[in-house]
């Protein structure tokens, strides 16, 4: 019996004659291989000893070459963004913050004429205060005016 193996995966040339070569066939590419857990290939052994129907064991085959060829794909594909991020983490300096963007400070909330609300007097600059004691409201006398009137 001729057959041709490439890595992990079996191609057949020549189909087994027999029940025994069909089972040896079908586990030759699962038993050993990194991409299945010993459980699942615990379990594969006992459905391939415990089945006598060949055409079954056929299709079964064919799907566990299937499943071999797509783990192999979602593995290069992990391995492919496992290194991609390894990549970008060392090219990616201490001081550089990526895409977060830095935590906004609150805004003092204060409009002119009202008292500072606690500590925001340390915030407060030169013009601010300045505006501060120019601010007077528009239905407010000035000192001119109270006078006047007092003088009255």
């Amino acid at each position: 019996m001729a057959n041709h193996v490439i890595g992990t995966s079996v191609l057949f040339s020549v189909l087994p004659t027999s029940l025994g070569e069909l089972r040896q066939h079908v586990l030759l590419p699962l038993i050993g291989n990194p991409l299945f857990s010993e459980a699942e290939q615990l379990r594969a052994n006992h459905f391939v000893h415990e089945c006598e129907d060949i055409a079954r064991l056929t299709r079964w085959g064919a799907n566990v070459l299937a499943e071999i060829a797509r783990r192999e794909t979602e593995a290069a594909r992990q391995h492919r963004d496992l290194a991609t991020r390894a990549t970008l983490r060392q090219l990616r300096s201490a001081s550089f913050r990526g895409h977060r963007s830095r935590p906004r400070r609150p805004t003092p909330t204060w409009s002119p004429g009202a008292f500072f609300p606690d500590r925001a007097d340390r915030l407060a600059g030169t013009f601010d205060r300045l505006a501060t004691a120019r601010f007077q409201p528009a239905e407010s006398l000035t000192f001119i005016a109270l006078l006047s009137r007092q003088s009255q």
